[in-house]
C-alpha cells in the first residue's frame, strides 16, 4: 500500500470513502520491527479520520496548492486535476524528505501485480507539470499505457524487455512541437523555429525535466520506477503504435508500479564528486585517480550481482560506434521523419 491508497479520495463525480489505512515508511523496505508509540498512532489515526479538522485543513491547503499550479480557483482544483489534492494531503504522512527519496533511488524492474490507484496518474502528471520549462513553452506531452496488449507491443519495439510487459503503468514522455504548430496554423502564423535544432533540444530537455519530476513523485509515494531508453530504438514504429502526430517524438519511457519486495535491488554507486564537480574551470587530470578507485568499486558491485567486468568496459562498449546503440545512431533521420528536422 502507498500513501495514495491511504487517503480518502473524492472527485466531482466520485464521493465513496476509501477505508483508512496506515502507511509504511517505504514500500521497498521491510516493515520496521518496532511499533509507533500510542501518541504517534493517535496522531496518524486523527490524520486519516475523514471528519478530522487536521485532515480537512491539509486537504484545503493541498487544493489551494493544486489550484495555484493550474491557475484556477481552489473550488475547481479537483476538476483541474482530479484526485491530486487528496494525494498531496496523504503524502504529508510520509516521513521521507525529497533528499531521502532522491538519494535512495534504485531502478525497479519487478512489480507486484494489479493496477495502481486511479489517483496515481494525475498526481504524477501534476508533478511533471511543476517542473521548469524553457520560456514557458511546455514542449512535451505524455502517453500513459496500461493495456497489456499494447504494453507487449511496446516491449517488442523497445528491446524486448520483459519487465515492460509486466508493469502496471508505462509513461512515454514525448517531445512535442505539434501543439504549437496547430496553434500557429489556427492563427495563420509561421513558426519556422520549430524545425531548428535548438527547439528540438529544448523540447527534449523540457521532457526530461518533466519525467524526472514524475519519477521522484512516484518514489515519494512508495512506488518503484525505472526508465526505458528503448523507446528510442524504433521511434517511428513506436510513434505509429501510440498514434503520435507529426512534430512529436518519444524521448524516454518511465515504468511505474508497486515494487516486488522479493527483488528490492540495490542503490548503484555513482561517480565520485571529485570526478563530476569542477570549480571555476574544467579539470581533466584530477579525474584519473578517483576514476580508478571507482572502477574497483564498481567491479565489486557488479560481481556481487553475478556480472563480470567493471564500469569503464561497459561505458566504452556502449559508445564504441555503429551498432552499439541498437539503432539509435540513426536518431537524427528518425526525428526528421517524425517532423523534427533539427536544422
Amino acid at each position: 500500500m502507498t500513501a495514495i491508497d491511504a487517503f480518502q479520495v473524492t472527485t466531482p463525480t466520485e464521493t465513496a470513502p476509501v477505508p483508512p489505512a496506515r502507511v509504511p515508511a517505504r514500500i521497498t523496505r521491510a516493515p520496521r520491527a518496532h511499533q509507533p508509540d500510542p501518541a504517534t498512532q493517535a496522531v496518524r489515526d486523527e490524520a486519516h479520520d475523514p471528519q478530522s479538522p487536521e485532515r480537512a485543513g491539509r486537504l484545503a491547503a493541498a487544493r489551494a496548492q493544486v489550484a495555484a499550479r493550474y491557475g484556477v480557483p481552489a473550488r475547481r482544483a479537483d476538476t483541474a486535476a482530479p484526485q491530486v489534492a487528496a494525494a498531496v494531503a496523504a503524502a504529508a504522512d510520509l516521513p521521507r524528505s525529497v533528499l531521502d527519496v532522491q538519494l535512495g533511488h534504485r531502478s525497479v524492474r519487478r512489480f507486484l501485480p494489479g493496477p495502481l490507484p486511479p489517483s496515481v496518474l494525475p498526481t504524477l502528471v501534476a508533478a511533471a507539470q511543476s517542473a521548469p520549462t524553457s520560456c514557458d513553452l511546455q514542449l512535451w506531452s505524455v502517453v500513459a499505457v496500461t493495456d497489456p496488449a499494447r504494453l507487449a507491443r511496446v516491449a517488442d519495439l523497445a528491446g524486448r524487455q520483459g519487465h515492460v510487459r509486466d508493469a502496471p503503468l508505462l509513461l512515454v514522455w514525448v517531445a512535442d512541437v505539434a501543439r504549437v504548430r496547430t496553434l500557429a496554423e489556427r492563427r495563420n502564423t509561421a513558426v519556422h523555429a520549430t524545425g531548428y535544432l535548438e527547439t528540438t533540444v529544448t523540447a527534449f530537455v523540457d521532457t526530461a525535466l518533466a519525467a524526472q519530476n514524475a519519477a521522484v513523485a512516484a518514489e515519494s509515494l512508495g512506488l518503484g520506477t525505472v526508465y526505458l531508453d528503448g523507446v528510442r530504438d524504433r521511434p517511428e514504429a513506436l510513434a505509429a503504435e501510440l498514434r503520435l502526430p507529426r512534430g512529436t517524438a518519444p524521448v524516454v519511457g518511465l515504468l511505474v508500479g508497486r515494487p516486488d519486495p522479493a527483488f528490492a535491488g540495490r542503490v548503484t554507486p555513482r561517480l565520485p564528486q571529485t570526478v563530476v564537480l569542477h570549480h571555476e574551470t574544467y579539470d581533466t587530470t584530477r579525474q584519473l585517480r578517483p576514476l580508478a578507485a571507482y572502477e574497483r568499486r564498481m567491479t565489486e558491485f557488479y560481481r556481487a550481482q553475478g556480472l563480470d567486468g567493471g564500469w569503464a568496459g561497459r561505458v566504452l562498449s556502449r559508445l564504441r560506434g555503429h551498432g552499439s546503440l541498437r539503432g539509435r545512431e540513426r536518431l537524427r533521420s528518425a526525428l526528421a521523419a517524425l517532423g523534427l528536422p533539427s536544422w
